[in-house]
């Protein structure tokens, strides 16, 4: 590589580093969100469930559950799938801030000799109010879910 090939490349790295030096901070800055406060009440807005490995061959029906009452009714789900939350009424997730609000993801089964199978708990706990925020259920390789949701200030 010749000298003046290398100043080329070394001075466009260095404007490119600089660029992103000064735009990154502020980026990341106006999507941080406000930290929330304990005592003060918050809900969520669920908007996908992501389903990178289902649970069972072909798909999934899955539901979500609260304080033991299905909030979010049976969906179906497949392989690398997604499920569209936004319709959900982020009211029936109410939680105070400083605390967790666990959400357990279930899985249908349709038969009355199986009973439905708890897959995992959601622990909705981020403190950024006006971010979008994830949440995963796992199981090894078995299954794997990604929950994406938005914690709002209670108006």
């Amino acid at each position: 590589m010749s000298s003046t090939t290398f100043r080329r490349l070394a001075t466009a790295g260095a404007v490119l580093g600089t660029a992103l030096a000064l735009t990154v901070p502020a980026a990341s800055a106006a999507g941080a969100g406000s930290q929330m406060v304990p005592g003060e009440l918050y809900k969520i807005q669920l908007l996908t469930l992501r389903c990178t490995n289902i649970s069972e061959s072909g798909e999934d029906e899955l539901y979500l559950k609260l304080d033991g009452g299905v909030v979010v009714p049976t969906s179906v789900c497949v392989e690398r799938g997604t499920v569209d939350y936004h319709h959900i009424d982020p009211e029936r997730f109410i939680f105070e801030g400083g605390t967790v609000l666990n959400v357990e993801l279930w899985e249908q089964d349709t038969d009355y000799i199986d009973p439905d199978d708890k897959l995992g708990v959601f622990e909705l706990n981020d403190t950024r109010v006006n971010t979008t925020n994830i949440a995963k259920v796992q199981k090894g390789t078995d299954y794997a879910y990604s929950l994406t949701y938005r914690v709002l200030p209670l108006d």
